[in-house]
């Protein structure tokens, strides 16, 4: 056995671009000058998308269009999801807001939900609550505990959307890839970062301009407006709008649960249409789909929120308890409690 001590290792940190200076020859409104907020574990990928769009429109336009810096709370290196650090510009203290046009919160998969008092005083501030204000993955936290968000619409990441609205329930949270509402925007992902910030220069680099750094990026997802088109499932994408509108119903009301006469009546068509569209297209049946839809809501709520188990099984339709563990258990093979303490 060799006992010998190993020596530690340490994460390799990268520079991705110096800062340069701001863009200052701009119309009034317009987003130039980008602030990326590093968290603990954010998600590269999403950060990358991002800034791909940025540095390809200066590259095509041959001049700084946009400028972008890195910060983080206390001006340190901050260690990515992919295990490998990248290099902060400075901290938010040290930051220039006349510097800010929009300021963004990256998030990703194992970034803690819990946002920092640092933060939260940062962006409560009048400064810069009246900037545009952003996230990437489930940065929408932050920007949510800080209370900037009401009357906006939003979205984050899929796995983090129950969380979201049982903590958030006055946040109008979209099931969209990315939303951009007035000077508040967010996406879910590391693919819709980069849509999100092509419709963000859109308007005023006009779609010639947008569908050039799509040719660059590979980019090809243009739809006939001329348009960066929206990131969809493709399976959910050959679903009849009804069946579409439907199953949003069912996830938009678990814990009041919609009978199936009520469904029918809101979209318009027959309890029996209905079902020849749930099996023709899932394979399924209604009542069996709106359980699975329950049921993994109920999973999110046990791994990443600290909700009691009736609690959990009220806010997912549950008559009882016991109802709602001997379902969880039949659909995961495991009981609600096993897989909070797993979490």
């Amino acid at each position: 056995m060799n006992d010998a001590i190993q020596p530690e290792t340490t994460a390799q940190v990268y520079h991705l671009e110096a800062a340069r200076a701001p863009v200052t020859t701009k119309q009034p409104g317009e987003l130039r000058n980008f602030t990326f907020l590093l968290q603990e574990n954010f998600s590269m990928m999403a950060l990358t998308s991002a800034l791909d769009a940025l540095r390809t429109a200066n590259l095509l336009s041959e001049e700084d269009l946009y400028t972008f810096r890195l910060v983080s709370l206390d001006g340190a290196p901050v260690v990515s999801d992919l295990g490998f650090s990248a290099m902060a510009d400075h901290s938010i203290e040290q930051l220039s807001l006349e510097q800010v046009d929009a300021f963004v919160v990256c998030g990703g998969l194992r970034v803690e939900l819990q946002t920092p008092p640092l933060l939260i005083k940062f962006l409560r501030q009048s400064g810069v609550r009246n900037k545009a204000l952003g996230s990437l993955w489930n940065g929408i936290f932050a920007l949510a505990h800080a209370d900037v968000m009401d009357g906006k619409s939003c979205s984050v990441h899929r796995e983090n959307r129950a969380s979201f609205r049982e903590s958030f329930a006055d946040i109008d949270l979209k099931d969209k890839a990315y939303v951009i509402d007035q000077q508040r925007f967010s996406c879910a992902g590391g693919n819709s970062a980069l849509d999100m910030m092509l419709e963000l220069m859109l308007e005023a680099r006009g779609k010639p301009f947008v569908r050039g750094i799509c040719d660059i990026l590979t980019c090809d997802r243009i739809n006939d407006a001329g348009e960066p088109a929206f990131l969809s499932d493709q399976a959910d994408a050959k679903l009849p709008k009804n069946l579409k509108d439907i199953i949003c119903l069912m996830e938009n009301n678990m814990e009041e649960m919609l009978s199936a006469e009520e469904i029918a009546s809101l979209v318009g068509i027959t309890r029996r249409q209905i079902e020849r569209q749930f099996q023709r297209y899932l394979g399924s049946t209604p009542t069996r789909y709106y359980l699975e839809l329950r049921l993994k809501r109920s999973h999110q709520l046990l791994t990443q929120t600290q909700l009691s188990m009736s609690d959990i099984s009220l806010a997912c339709g549950f008559v009882s308890y016991p109802h709602f563990s001997k379902c969880y258990r039949q659909y995961f093979d495991a009981t609600p409690s096993h897989t909070r303490r797993q979490s």
